[in-house]
């Protein structure tokens, strides 16, 4: 793992990244958890979505072809052959919910385990056993810890861990400065179909919109480039999180050209995402805060 700022592993159980390897944000916040400031001013430094037409021309040479070789499109089967998966995405703001609140009575694990997704990927989450621990779902899910406060937690007895890792993808503009931001991810089999899914969390660049120090259009691609790096011909894919970018923003608009916005959230703007060729199953179930300043965003789709 020479590389620092990527790191990948195949497996067949569940590992927890090793904090060692983990990459380090220079000017870390008290207690070393990677977080935002709170709504106000996140959003008064947000950057204006443009608007502006994006052109079909690939981002960087990465064209539609190249990624179609990598990811398929998903086939249509009957419903009798479809599986569902509850995908849910959250920022547990841990600073102020775990920091200064000492956890809310347990208000996060509460929602989660009234909810009860197949796979969930967090944002600035600090320690996703403790969620896990605190609603009682220790034994129900298997959690792996990633770089910068990024946490994916599934289902053990849905889903067996092929494969998991991360990437560095942007740095937080100089205004509004936490460290660097990236992408987590793991190959999940499931255990009932064998079809497996390529599951990638993220937690985006501020300030909002800006796409961090290097553009939207660098961020989308640095995503894209770590899916495609890893994902494998027939993995159905899904991409969610706290993506520091709104509908609009040019992280989002070139994130569109290879892989269909499902749904978005309300929360701050709206920076919470969900990108997939598969179909929704229902609509976006919006659970509530549980304590965070964001909502955790339940999806169901069908693959």
């Amino acid at each position: 793992m020479g590389n620092t700022s990527c790191c990948s592993s195949k497996q067949t159980v569940a590992a927890v990244v090793d904090p060692a390897a983990r990459p380090r944000a220079a000017a870390a916040p008290a207690g070393g958890v990677l977080l935002e400031e709170p709504a106000g001013k996140a959003q008064e430094a947000a950057v204006t979505p443009c608007e502006e037409p994006i052109s079909g021309t690939a981002i960087k040479g990465l064209s539609e072809e190249v990624w179609r070789r990598r990811v398929a499109k998903p086939q249509s089967e009957g419903d009798d052959a479809q599986v569902q998966v509850k995908a849910l995405t959250y920022n547990l703001c841990w600073w102020d919910l775990y920091g200064e609140r000492q956890g809310n009575n347990g208000s996060a694990s509460s929602l989660v385990a009234a909810a009860m997704p197949g796979i969930m990927g967090c944002q600035e989450c600090n320690d996703i056993s403790r969620v896990l621990r605190e609603g009682g779902l220790e034994s129900t899910y298997t959690a792996i810890q990633g770089p910068h406060s990024l946490a994916i937690a599934y289902k053990t007895c849905e889903w067996e861990l092929v494969a998991q890792g991360w990437k560095e993808i942007a740095v937080d503009e100089p205004e509004q400065f936490y460290g660097s931001r990236s992408v987590q991810w793991a190959r999940l089999r499931h255990r009932q179909s064998n079809k497996v899914l390529f599951f990638v969390n993220h937690h985006g660049p501020l300030r909002v919109n800006s796409g961090g120090r290097k553009g939207g259009p660098e961020t989308a691609y640095n995503i894209l480039i770590a899916i495609h790096e890893n994902v494998e011909l027939g993995d159905s894919v899904i991409l969610l999180g706290d993506f520091n970018a709104q509908m609009g923003s040019q992280t989002v608009r070139h994130l569109e050209q290879y892989i269909p916005r499902a749904a978005s959230g309300t929360a701050r703007g709206g920076v919470d995402h969900f990108f997939s060729e598969l179909s929704m199953v229902g609509d976006l179930e919006n659970l509530g805060t549980g304590g965070s300043d964001h909502d955790a965003l339940a999806a169901t789709f069908a693959f």
